[in-house]
């Protein structure tokens, strides 16, 4: 593997440090308190959203201001928050990869088999706009600012790999504010749809420059062939396994459980499947 460049090794010395130091404060706390944190945090969600109902505050927002509360308390004053704080700190050295694995399949099939179809097919062409050219004018438009502003002399490779890290809106907040409100159907569905495709596009961005940061070069062939690739592999995959699971369940009935499994199941296959084969492009 090639080494990383100068302008990057403080940072892979911090990364190092932090991840040597995040075990030992969370080996001597309790595992349990990860839970009791966890509940906590919905006893506190709860009382947000009936406090704030009514109001002109969204709950996010509360939720938010509580979050960077707990936070400053643990991290940033002498008055620890005990079995409280101990969670945080188990909950903050997690593995994130780990945590994706978990939460984000289950997110995205909830999030893409909750849109309706026919808003879809009105939507598709300015959920593509966005989530495709839209993602890497914001790559580069962030990477500009970014060579042009910071003061750490990044080359534009570097520059536009965070660029293309943070071009990807998640606006879940943002897309439960609007159902609130009783915003119009279409907007929701631009917004949600492209929040779904906008990750795809973001993260291949971000291995691309990320390959050329390591010392690894392309040439605008060797790009497209690669773009093209992993986004119609991407939906072959998809069409797939969904035609699949919709024959199988076409073959029960009136089982619950086999279907609520099968579903829940063939999210996680399939987010692992393409996120293999990706891999594989990629490496």
């Amino acid at each position: 593997m090639a080494a990383l460049p100068e302008e990057l090794l403080p940072y892979r010395i911090l990364a190092a440090a932090e991840g040597d130091t995040a075990p030992a404060s969370s080996s001597s706390s309790d595992p349990t308190d990860a839970v009791i944190f966890v509940g906590i945090c919905l006893v506190l969600g709860i009382a947000c959203r009936q406090l704030l109902r009514g109001t002109r505050v969204p709950y996010t927002v509360a939720l938010l201001i509580l979050g960077i509360a707990l936070g400053s308390i643990e991290y940033g004053t002498h008055h620890h928050l005990g079995k409280i704080g101990d969670g945080i700190r188990i909950w903050a050295g997690i593995n994130p990869d780990l945590l994706l694995a978990v939460f984000l399949p289950a997110l995205l099939f909830e999030s893409s088999f909750a849109m309706e179809v026919h808003q879809i097919k009105r939507c598709i062409a300015q959920m593509i706009l966005l989530a495709g050219p839209g993602v890497l004018i914001s790559t580069f438009c962030l990477g500009t600012a970014l060579k042009l502003t910071f003061p750490y002399k990044w080359n534009w490779k570097t520059s536009l790999l965070l660029g293309g890290l943070l071009s990807a809106t998640d606006p879940v907040a943002v897309v439960a504010l609007l159902k609130e409100l009783g915003a119009s159907k279409k907007l929701s569905t631009i917004i949600e749809g492209e929040s779904l495709m906008n990750d795809g596009t973001a993260i291949v961005v971000f291995q691309l420059f990320a390959k050329m940061v390591l010392g690894e070069s392309f040439n605008w062939e060797a790009i497209l062939k690669f773009l093209a690739q992993v986004s119609l592999g991407a939906v072959g995959f998809g069409l797939a396994f969904g035609i699949a699971s919709v024959l199988w369940l076409g073959f029960i009935f009136n089982d619950t459980v086999i279907e609520i499994t099968l579903t829940l199941a063939v999210s996680y296959i399939a987010y692992f499947t393409v996120s293999s084969s990706l891999l594989l492009h990629l490496y």
